[in-house]
């Protein structure tokens, strides 16, 4: 019986590591807008065809300083410091479709928020 609910729990999880969207970097380039006040995130390649990013906050205007950015098979997470607070947050999105992003922050700011790509 033990070892039929380790099979059943496995394989619940297994099939929820493969039902997440892949993150393709192509699907990323280009505007994505937040679903409440918080930052505005542009995606492009550069020559090299490397991804960039940046974020802008929504309240000033500014934009955010980047202290890492990492993408994962599933998700990436972007490290970043808004300067005239000195707030360091780490930002985990996964996609939830080719147009929707969900983002989960963590550090001096705290919170879940969806983008969606506009551009």
């Amino acid at each position: 019986m033990k070892k039929v609910f380790f099979i059943a729990i496995s394989l619940f999880f297994s099939l929820s590591v493969l039902s997440q969207e892949k993150l393709n970097t192509d699907n990323l380039v280009g505007y994505w807008s937040p679903s409440e006040k918080a930052t505005q995130l542009f995606f492009w390649k550069d020559n090299n065809n490397t991804l960039q990013v940046q974020e802008i906050s929504s309240n000033s205007g500014k934009p955010i300083e980047l202290i890492d950015f990492v993408v994962y098979e599933n998700s990436m997470c972007i490290k970043t410091i808004f300067l005239p607070n000195n707030w360091t947050t780490e930002n985990t999105f996964t996609f939830i479709n080719k147009t929707t992003m969900k983002c989960v922050i963590t550090g001096d700011g705290n919170g879940v928020i969806y983008y969606k790509k506009t551009k």
